[in-house]
């Protein structure tokens, strides 16, 4: 709890505000980059936003489940979505945590490269779900702000036999009531569970 708690007080100057587009390609916003893709090696994620590293920047860092290396995208928007899953969700802002959220099955997002190159392009399945988590932190969203309940939020703890092929296995916990009070004084819940970008 202490690492939650530590994460969410101390970055939620960064990870409650909307990000600001990059106008242009300074050395402080190329500085940026290369944070982003200094910071990837150091964590097991799927994307990095800007806003947790600490910059108020429309930017992140990404790798969908079929690309070899990470991408940076430059002022992300959703232009289109259809169709909604309920799935697995996590974030390094909020450690040890997890639960389903409800995303858009199919999406097309705008942005630009890394030179500023714009293009367009859609994503499906779970690379859609990633770039939802990852937009919605340079809108000051958290995951668990789409949760349905706070009674889908659990924590993973490791089990002491390891599974068939040797990898370790973990259960589901609920959350503890401290950790359950916490998560609640810290949430945004989204009205109806709205795809909102």
């Amino acid at each position: 709890m202490e690492q939650a708690i530590w994460t969410i007080s101390t970055q939620n100057e960064f990870l409650r505000m909307r990000t600001t587009r990059v106008k242009s390609f300074t050395d402080e916003v190329r500085q940026l980059f290369t944070d982003l893709f200094d910071t990837w090696p150091t964590v097991a994620a799927y994307g990095i936003a800007a806003p947790q590293i600490g910059s108020p920047r429309r930017v992140f860092i990404w790798k969908g489940i079929t690309m070899q290396d990470p991408e940076i995208i430059v002022n992300p928007k959703i232009i289109r979505a259809r169709g909604e899953l309920k799935d697995y969700d996590g974030c390094l802002s909020v450690p040890g945590i997890y639960g389903p959220t409800r995303r858009a099955e199919y999406i097309e997002l705008s942005g630009t490269d890394m030179n500023g190159q714009p293009w367009r392009r859609g994503f499906e399945g779970f690379d859609a779900r990633i770039i939802q988590h990852e937009v919605d932190h340079l809108e000051g969203v958290l995951f668990i702000d789409r949760i349905d309940s706070l009674d889908d939020l659990y924590t993973l703890e490791e089990l002491a036999e390891r599974g068939k092929d040797g990898q370790p296995q973990y259960e589901k916990k609920p959350l503890t009531d401290d950790l359950r009070h916490f998560i609640e004084s810290r949430r945004r819940s989204l009205p109806g569970h709205a795809l909102i970008w």
